[in-house]
């Protein structure tokens, strides 16, 4: 591992991060990765205690105020001072944080896209794999972390990874919670689009899908246990 690489875990441990992936996004396309050769994907695990009540709730909505989008805010935040750091050093650096992407015009609004899906970034980490329910799940954290990146042409040493395929097997459980039915079941690879696998556009954001995934289950009762 390189010093700056070095130097970008300790500041992001300091921050009490999750998930410090350093990627290598220089295969992608220009639209995609604006030109800069690495990406670092930064996670924060999700409060075990807010998916039990998620879980054990009826009929719960995530809202602007709840403890989901407070860690999306939080690691949005931590991103967008990792890039002015970076900037500060001398080095191109873009944020993919809501108001970074706003920023850029990155995010398409009508069709709920953005250039270059943290998703993306997280499944050439090789850390995980996309689930039925159309969310990144890893098997220390299940679906239950917020993710945001940073893109950079600081030299950093990233390596490359094999993307990782559904690991749902024959689990249907986001399927059977999800309240809207937008979920179709259906298994993610690379010639299946996101449209055949969840209908964003009827989707409520209820948070089931995510909190009531066998594997965030797991991470929750270890959590809550310890």
């Amino acid at each position: 591992m390189s010093n700056i690489n070095i130097e970008i875990e300790q500041q992001l441990k300091n921050e009490h991060v999750d998930i410090i992936q350093f990627v290598d996004i220089s295969m992608l396309d220009m639209k995609q990765n604006r030109g800069l050769p690495f990406a670092i994907l930064i996670g924060i695990a999700i409060n075990p205690h807010f998916l039990e009540m998620v879980c054990n709730t009826p009929n719960y909505t995530h809202t602007i105020e709840d403890e989901y989008a407070q860690t999306e805010n939080r690691v949005g935040m931590i991103a967008d001072k990792l890039a002015n750091n970076l900037i500060s050093s001398g080095y191109k650096a873009l944020s993919q944080s809501d108001n970074g992407l706003m920023a850029e015009k990155a995010f398409d609004f009508e069709t709920k896209t953005s250039a270059l899906p943290h998703k993306t970034i997280a499944l050439l980490s090789g850390i995980g794999y996309i689930g039925k329910n159309n969310l990144f799940i890893t098997e220390e954290y299940g679906a239950a972390q917020c993710l945001c990146s940073v893109l950079t042409d600081a030299p950093l040493m990233a390596a490359k990874s094999n993307i990782l395929l559904p690991k749902c097997n024959r689990c249907m459980a986001c399927h059977h919670i999800c309240p809207q039915k937008v979920l179709k079941g259906v298994f993610w690879n690379t010639n299946v689009s996101r449209d055949e696998i969840v209908d964003v556009y009827n989707c409520i954001t209820c948070l089931k899908c995510l909190a009531c995934c066998p594997k965030s289950r797991a991470y929750m009762k270890r959590a809550i246990s310890i």
